[in-house]
């Protein structure tokens, strides 16, 4: 079975065997059945996905798999930040608040142990004991002008830039993603707190 078939099957396996509850939909703790919205905008509120491509290297609905995560990173940031260890809530918000024209969400926070195993059948985390799992860890996406999600390198390490100098003004040790070695294209939205 090739690399991509096995993916495609874990992740509709993590679908059906999980069922994405609440807390895939981005909301930190959610319990109940899932509903996914059916947004007649097939880029989600707001066209936020509409600068994520359409299908991933591997073929798959990206789009989809995106509004199933988090459909409205923006309206799920403050409950994400809250989700979140307040060491990190405190780096994001000092990031955020010292560069205003640098906008950016969590696109994910903590997450619960179903998520965490989709996360790993999609290919988007390497292990299940992520640091997501306890709060320590976010995925930080930026938004473009017209407040769409966009993974741009440049903006990323923008982003990466901001984080650092304010983890280093709090006293806050903390890991990027953008240095991890191993990952496929590094994982340049990834911030956590440091192991003391």
């Amino acid at each position: 079975m090739s690399g991509k078939t096995r993916h495609l099957r874990l992740g509709l396996l993590g679908l059906a065997l999980f069922g994405l509850g609440s807390a895939a939909l981005g909301q930190p703790g959610g319990r109940g059945p899932q509903v996914i919205p059916r947004d007649p905008l097939p880029y989600g509120p707001g066209g936020i996905y509409q600068r994520i491509p359409a299908r991933d290297e591997f073929g798959r609905d990206q789009l989809a798999m995106f509004r199933i995560w988090n459909p409205d990173p923006r309206a799920n940031h403050a409950a994400n930040l809250r989700a979140i260890a307040p060491a990190l809530a405190r780096v994001v918000r000092k990031a955020q608040a010292d560069n205003p024209g640098l906008s950016f969400v969590i696109g994910s926070g903590r997450r619960d142990r179903k998520l965490q195993r989709v996360a790993v059948a999609w290919g988007w985390s390497m292990t299940r004991a992520s640091p997501h799992r306890s709060g320590r860890a976010v995925d930080l996406w930026a938004l473009d002008q017209a407040g769409r999600v966009v993974f741009d390198p440049d903006i990323q390490n923008r982003i990466a830039a901001a984080m650092k100098l304010a983890a280093n003004d709090l006293g806050v040790s903390l890991r990027w993603g953008g240095h991890f070695h191993g990952y496929r294209h590094m994982d340049r939205s990834h911030f956590e707190l440091a192991s003391p």
